[in-house]
């Protein structure tokens, strides 16, 4: 009898949605001027990113059935608001959770000719087009360091089952972010 009692517990809680998320934070939009980011995952539904700009909301659905959480400035935050390339405009950075063991983080800038915040590239060293986000293991740690480099801290075991740390690098090259290195 606990067994079954312990399976149906298990399933129920497998069944229950996960918790509602909500943030708000606010990025510089250029002098004087502000968008206000808010990131919603109620529950039951996946995670979405809206930006409140001078023409208008944008929405951007399916960031991933919820929201992850990145380092910055030695805090935790599900929304990273920074100036990425150094043009005194924000960029605006989230991280959701794709499967149980994947998440992706991506990258918005403002287009000031479309009125509007586009993904930014990522590029892995050996490839020449970029893909508007970065798959990372869910488990890793992502931090901006510093503006225009975003690492991602993971723990890999090899082959005699020894863990090390391995952190990849991405750098803002001028169009989007570059692999640079891992050690």
């Amino acid at each position: 009898m606990p067994r079954i009692v312990l399976a149906t517990f298990f399933f129920l809680a497998m069944a229950l949605p996960a918790a509602a998320q909500s943030a708000t934070a606010t990025a510089r939009l250029g002098p004087g001027q502000t968008v206000t980011v808010t990131a919603v995952r109620a529950s039951g539904e996946s995670a979405r990113l809206e930006i409140a700009t001078p023409s208008g909301t944008q929405r951007f659905d399916g960031i991933g059935e919820q929201f992850l959480t990145m380092k910055s400035g030695g805090k935790d935050s599900i929304i990273v608001v920074a100036d990425l390339n150094g043009d005194g405009i924000d960029e605006i950075i989230v991280r959701g959770s794709v499967t149980s063991d994947a998440s992706a983080v991506i990258v918005y800038q403002w287009d000031g000719a479309r009125r509007e915040y586009l993904p930014l590239d990522f590029t892995a060293d050996n490839q020449d087009e970029g893909k508007p986000f970065l798959f990372v293991d869910a488990a890793s740690t992502v931090t901006i360091v510093r503006p225009g480099t975003i690492e991602v801290s993971a723990t890999r075991s090899d082959q005699s089952g020894r863990a090390n740390t391995v952190v990849e690098r991405y750098r803002w090259d001028g169009n989007g972010f570059k692999y640079v290195a891992d050690n």
